[in-house]
């Protein structure tokens, strides 16, 4: 995913997962989490790069916005040929391609899942804080320098520095790190880069800037997501936490620290995973107690019938974490991990068809990385939280020197539809086979970069849908250079030795 800074440049700017990929991180960093004593990786800072498509899109719970077959499209603005031609069914696909064959051997996931539960619960074995302060307060600039790059607030006007001032005080860097608590979510929440619920955008009158690219955005976190809280703001609203992924603050009312006994129940071993949006989690006395994501992972207390019952943390009047019982049907949750199959991830990546794009978790929404991590989470695959990690998790397959037919034949020969990721800088799909021989792809995208009489400007399409590898070909204000086929660096194959 990708934003433009206040500059005007754009940056790359959710951080990444510690040791996830095999790929290079922008910043290593000192000490060791784990119970093998492994360093993580936190990206906090960005990486520069152009939009041109925004990665990752009609309702939430995966209402099929885009048609499903050729002819005549009365929908929203931003549809394009793509969706008027091809299936938004990710079955349509799967059939094609032997769709009950395992894409990964029984031993194989075995092991991947086990990394995955490892690097889940990472922060719970952390012996002190991995981000040091240079990094947690890089948005401020250095300790005794006010930040430059403030951005725009919510009314469209720059911040003004008493406001960035105030935020930075109550950020409380001298104090830092003020807290070593391991912790858990208590309900879906988000990631920030600032102790604020307040916004910053790019400058709004450029294209593919402003709204909804809100630059403190690092991610949504789901309920059940261990942490490491490492700093309080000086109001204590805000807590600065270490995830398997992400590094940020959240509202100190979202979590709840955990003890000893806690984490020793918890972890448990047995695992189910939320497989649709906005599940909500009752008690045994029909009472809400939080609601569960597509990706929400919770331990398994119990099974009966066609129910789980799973533990769902919640906070008590101490700030102390305690679970409560809670039942999901097996249509909304699975115990993990689930076969991995081409039947299957194009069933859960159903559940996400013609959902809106949501810049870093933006509402609760999903952006084009998210959606392939959230994807791949019921199989026991762990993939980073950001598209350029996510490039280099699997076997990569570069495409630097290759034309765009070239590339189409990479694709086509060494691609594994349903288990092979497409990347170009701050985009990421997945490869799900062809169509009438041509290539195709699942992803959340925001939209198209045009020519609007020499300034830049954006086809969006802000939602997630199957496209060709050159959605928006037929526009006639749009470049071929800044099509996906011609931006595509490489790609990322599910296979291993």
């Amino acid at each position: 995913m990708i934003v433009a800074d206040a500059q005007g440049g754009r940056r790359e700017a959710s951080p990444y997962d510690r040791r996830g990929g095999k790929g290079p991180s922008p910043r290593n960093v000192k000490g060791p989490f784990g119970a093998a004593g492994s360093r993580w990786l936190v990206l906090i800072l960005a990486l520069c790069c152009t939009l041109a498509l925004a990665g990752c899109g009609g309702t939430r719970g995966g209402g099929k916005a885009a048609p499903t077959d050729e002819g005549a499209f009365s929908g929203p603005r931003g549809s394009i040929a793509d969706l008027r031609k091809l299936p938004q069914d990710l079955l349509v696909y799967a059939r094609e391609n032997n769709p009950d064959r395992p894409l990964m051997s029984a031993a194989e996931q075995a092991r991947q899942n086990a990394r995955f539960d490892s690097l889940f619960f990472g922060p719970w074995e952390a012996v002190r804080s991995s981000v040091p302060a240079s990094e947690a307060f890089a948005i401020f600039g250095g300790q005794h320098k006010r930040g430059k790059a403030r951005g725009w607030a919510e009314n469209l006007q720059p911040w003004t520095q008493e406001n960035w001032d105030r935020l930075m005080a109550n950020a409380a860097r001298e104090a830092y790190p003020s807290r070593f608590d391991k912790a858990i979510t208590v309900r879906p929440t988000v990631l920030r880069e600032a102790p604020t619920d307040k916004p910053r955008f790019g400058n709004p009158s450029e294209a593919g800037e402003g709204y909804p690219f809100d630059m403190f955005f690092y991610s949504s976190l789901p309920v059940g997501m261990p942490l490491l809280v490492v700093h309080a703001s000086a109001d204590g609203a805000w807590v600065f936490v270490e995830t398997g992924l992400v590094s940020g603050w959240v509202p100190t009312a979202d979590t709840a620290v955990t003890d000893a006994s806690f984490r020793s129940q918890y972890r448990n071993g047995r695992y189910a995973v939320v497989v649709r949006d906005d599940v909500p989690l009752l008690d045994g006395a029909g009472r809400y107690v939080t609601t569960g994501n597509l990706g929400t992972m919770l331990p398994v207390s119990s099974s009966s019938g066609s129910a789980l019952t799973l533990m769902a943390p919640v906070r008590d009047p101490q700030g102390r974490a305690v679970t409560v019982p809670v039942r999901v049907s097996s249509l909304d949750a699975v115990r993990k991990p689930l076969p991995l199959t081409a039947k299957a991830v194009a069933e859960i990546g159903n559940r996400m068809m013609g959902q809106p794009y949501g810049w870093g978790g933006f509402l609760f929404n999903r952006d084009c990385s998210l959606a392939m991590r959230d994807l791949f989470i019921p199989f026991g695959v762990w993939l980073p939280r950001n598209s350029a990690a996510q490039a280099k998790a699997w076997r990569y397959v570069g495409f630097v020197k290759s034309s765009p037919a070239g590339k189409e034949n990479l694709i086509k020969d060494e691609g594994v539809p349903f288990a092979t990721l497409l990347w170009l800088r701050g985009h990421i799909t997945l490869y799900v086979g062809t169509y009438k021989g041509q290539p195709v792809m699942f992803h959340n995208m925001w939209g198209i970069r045009t020519d609007e009489g020499g300034r830049e400007g954006r086809h969006v399409i802000g939602r997630a849908v199957v496209t060709s590898l050159q959605p928006g070909a037929e526009l006639p204000n749009v470049r071929s250079e800044n099509l996906i086929l011609s931006r595509l660096r490489g790609m990322s194959v599910l296979r291993y030795d």
